[in-house]
């Protein structure tokens, strides 16, 4: 489709209504995109706030029936994209979004039936899922063999230590936020019970753990707000960055697909990001999700990830209940 939508509706002599404009607008074109009606109706309202629904069904349907659009699917939700000509589709189990494909479909001759397409739809789980877990795990595998702080690091921090339901949790923070919430198995736990007790460290950065340390407990005893406390990135590339603290925005209990976190960064990336998070609990990758399947795979490994989880599912429960 053209780039520019206003020359699409006058070609074919459409009048270029607010409407119109919008829905073609939240289009971008990219191969990935394949988006519901309802998906549509999303990103157009927030152009035209008082956009109906049924507007959006309608027009959805008038433009795939001149071309504009092609429609994917036989039950809803019937996704539509840009690329109108003949093409294959995969469908990811997980995420489940399509992508354009092309399988080599071969067309099997029907005696008295002229075939002019035949589309193939693929399903399983899609390269960026993949790449995003194969990160997840070699993120975690990573806090297991490799110390996230060095001795010259730490003489700037202060570290204390935390009982919690996940068991004894190590807090170490600068003056300007915390830089690490480590668990006993990880590889630089040493390092941080070693500095933990000799009690050293900046007062500023002992204030920062003490308030770090109260935000810690209060989770526990049930406390669902977002986080307000620092993070101190001295190690963290910004992109990196950018999706633990998208973390935050994720409601208490609930599970949030990685592709929805709202960042760029590529899917291996995010997941290493992840799965090597050196602040859990205060950021919560515990609630990413890929697509419907919650991965077993955390930082702070499968069993204090299944206990997490519980927790949170308790409290949930607790006040529905």
């Amino acid at each position: 489709m053209s780039p520019d939508p206003i020359e699409q509706l006058r070609a074919r002599r459409l009048r270029v209504t607010p409407q119109r404009r919008a829905i073609l607008n939240a289009f971008t074109g990219r191969a990935e995109e394949h988006l519901s009606a309802d998906e549509v109706h999303s990103l157009a309202s927030t152009v035209v706030p008082e956009i109906r629904r049924s507007t959006v069904y309608a027009t959805l349907a008038e433009l795939a029936e001149l071309g504009l659009l092609a429609s994917v699917g036989s039950s809803e939700p019937i996704r539509y994209e840009t690329n109108t000509e003949p093409h294959d589709h995969f469908r990811c189990r997980l995420c489940l979004r399509l992508f354009d494909v092309n399988l080599n479909a071969s067309p099997t001759a029907l005696e008295g039936f002229l075939v002019e397409r035949v589309s193939t739809l693929a399903e399983g789980v899609c390269k960026e899922c993949c790449s995003y877990k194969r990160g997840l795990e070699d993120g975690a595998r990573a806090m297991l063999r490799e110390p996230q702080l060095d001795e010259e690091l730490l003489r700037a921090l202060a570290c204390i230590t935390l009982p919690s339901p996940l068991g004894t949790l190590l807090l170490a923070t600068s003056a300007r936020g915390v830089v690490r919430i480590a668990f006993e198995d990880h590889a630089d736990a040493e390092l941080l019970h070693a500095r933990a007790r000799s009690r050293r460290g900046p007062r500023a950065a002992h204030e920062r753990a003490q308030r770090a340390s109260e935000t810690v407990s209060q989770y526990f005893a049930g406390w669902r707000d977002p986080w307000r406390d620092q993070v101190d990135w001295i190690r963290a590339e910004e992109a990196s960055a950018g999706a633990l603290e998208a973390t935050r925005a994720i409601p208490y209990g609930t599970p949030r697909s990685y592709d929805r976190l709202g960042v760029e960064i590529e899917a291996y990336a995010c997941g290493f990001a992840l799965g090597s998070n050196p602040v859990p609990i205060l950021l919560p990758c515990h609630r990413v999700s890929v697509g419907s399947e919650r991965p077993d795979v955390w930082v702070g490994g499968s069993e204090r990830l299944r206990l997490i989880r519980q927790l949170e599912a308790d409290a949930l429960a607790a006040t529905a209940g």
